[in-house]
């Protein structure tokens, strides 16, 4: 008598099957329908446009009218509207981690895909594309604002201003893997924000007050990263690989504790 094996339409048993593009699409399916990630990427553009078109129009209704700038303060204050969004994409990278853990599904994703690096891959790959793919789209938004307002003196082609540009997209993304990286280790909500905001803001202030640390501040991720966005650094990609190395560092140590503690 032949003997029938009933098999349990689990979800996500596929990608596992099916190797990492079936993993990547489960957790693109998993960050179109998360409400909270495509507000945190809203957000994050309302504030960066809308800082920099304020600035703009404010500059054209004052008393001086339409002024005229240099290349470089016109990609400073896109530097700066995208500054004020920095924020909302740091959360996004929280939300990315700690909304799994706390709602459970974690427990889905690893029993669809029992490699715990395959899945972590995946969802930073998906993060960091829908984060550049904002970024770019964004910056490029402020920035033609920033021609708008007025007469700027210089080309896109002048040294630095392509790459402060693009490099504001890069430092972004980067961070937005980093915040997941953190909040893989730490899993809760609040404590992946105040561990970001302290090793980003907090700990270089900190140690901007004591004499001598200067150079351990220079090597910090927020330091280090910032500097590709820098249009006067000589050697940009050399302080943007050590930010890259800080990301990737933390990746392993993300890794690590997922394999070492049970969802």
């Amino acid at each position: 008598m032949a003997v029938t094996t009933l098999t349990a339409p689990a979800v996500g048993l596929a990608p596992a099957r099916g190797g990492f593009g079936n993993v990547l699409r489960a957790e693109w399916t998993k960050f179109r329908s998360a409400r909270s990630v495509r507000w945190c990427l809203a957000i994050f553009a309302l504030l960066a446009i809308g800082t920099s078109v304020i600035g703009a129009v404010a500059m054209a209704v004052s008393d001086w009218g339409a002024s005229t700038s240099t290349m470089g303060q016109a990609v400073a204050a896109v530097q700066v509207a995208a500054g004020f969004g920095e924020l909302a994409i740091m959360v996004l990278g929280v939300l990315a981690i700690s909304g799994e853990y706390r709602s459970g599904m974690i427990k889905v994703s690893l029993m669809s895909v029992p490699r715990r690096g395959r899945l972590l891959a995946a969802k930073m790959v998906v993060f960091a594309a829908a984060t550049l793919v904002t970024t770019l789209v964004v910056v490029g938004i402020c920035f033609a604002v920033q021609l708008a307002a007025g007469e700027v003196l210089g080309s896109v082609t002048d040294p630095g201003v392509l790459r402060s540009l693009l490099g504001m997209c890069a430092y972004l993304t980067v961070l937005v893997v980093l915040t997941m990286a953190v909040g893989a280790i730490i899993r809760h909500t609040v404590g992946i924000i105040v561990a970001m905001l302290g090793l980003f803001y907090l700990l270089p202030s900190f140690l901007g007050l004591v004499p001598g640390a200067e150079k351990l501040v220079e090597v910090l991720p927020f330091m280090a990263g910032m500097r590709i966005i820098d249009m006067a650094e000589t050697a940009p990609w050399g302080w943007f690989a050590l930010y890259c190395a800080w990301t990737i560092a933390m990746t392993g140590l993300a890794l690590l504790e997922m394999r070492r503690r049970d969802a």
